[in-house]
């Protein structure tokens, strides 16, 4: 299973017409840039039996928040088993610094299935087996409570290819969409359900998601507005990304992140 759910019978038509543009103007372009240290101090990678599979935002001192798709067991209500993962903060290098930390619990949103619309409840919170230590690289980021507003730039933070299936990124990457209102984000994709944040390209910049950034925090006023769970149509094809809006599930977050 694929960390980031991708989506091509999406919109294929206008896709088709997209890259009919792109290469007669030649203008794609894909700024996913390295993170600074200590600009994202949330983000996280989670890590299952040593490998990287998901990103995720630091919550909580022993909290974390990601896509349920990235520890469902069978794409249900069963996990793989907390001891299999640990995770690393405080750290913009995949392979090295920061706190690497075990698990001792997982549990994922109870109305997730991976059966029903893409991206719909795709949460799952991971409670860490002991607070991780504060400091300037390693801060937890506070929920907003209000959808951002249509055209406000997001930033998202991932570990993720420039392409599917390829390397992931060894440093933190960083980019930046546009959110879209949620009538335009249903248009967009044809999905109807509360919960979806769609993030559009800027301008001519297609920078997106891509393999290994399932779980990737989106955030507005250093705030978390959203958490990756899928994209369409390929890497960067200037379609929207997929988010989880965290601002309709503050009520599951807050009454299970004790």
């Amino acid at each position: 299973m694929s960390p980031v759910q991708s989506y091509p019978h999406i919109r294929h038509h206008l896709l088709l017409l997209l890259l009919g543009v792109i290469v007669t103007l030649g203008v794609v372009q894909a700024s996913r840039l390295p993170a600074e240290v200590g600009s994202q101090p949330h983000s996280i990678s989670l890590r299952r039996n040593g490998a990287h599979v998901c990103g995720g935002a630091l919550i909580r001192e022993k909290w974390i928040l990601t896509a349920a798709h990235c520890v469902s067991l069978g794409g249900g209500q069963q996990s793989y088993p907390a001891r299999s993962y640990n995770v690393r903060v405080g750290s913009i290098q995949r392979l090295a610094g920061g706190q690497l930390l075990p698990l001792t619990n997982v549990i994922i949103h109870q109305n997730y299935s991976s059966s029903l619309a893409a991206g719909s409840n795709d949460l799952a919170l991971l409670e860490l087996h002991s607070p991780v230590v504060l400091n300037a690289n390693t801060k937890p980021i506070d929920l907003a409570t209000e959808r951002p507003a249509a055209g406000a730039q997001i930033t998202f933070s991932g570990w993720g290819s420039s392409q599917v299936d390829g390397s992931l990124s060894h440093g933190l990457q960083v980019a930046t969409r546009q959110s879209l209102s949620a009538s335009d984000c249903q248009k967009e994709l044809f999905l109807e359900q509360e919960d979806l944040l769609c993030l559009s390209p800027v301008a001519e910049d297609f920078a997106g998601l891509c393999s290994g950034d399932a779980g990737a925090p989106a955030a507005y006023n250093n705030q978390l507005v959203g958490i990756a769970a899928f994209f369409v149509s390929g890497c960067a094809s200037g379609q929207p990304d997929g988010y989880v809006d965290v601002t309709q599930h503050l009520e599951w977050i807050n009454a299970n992140a004790v």
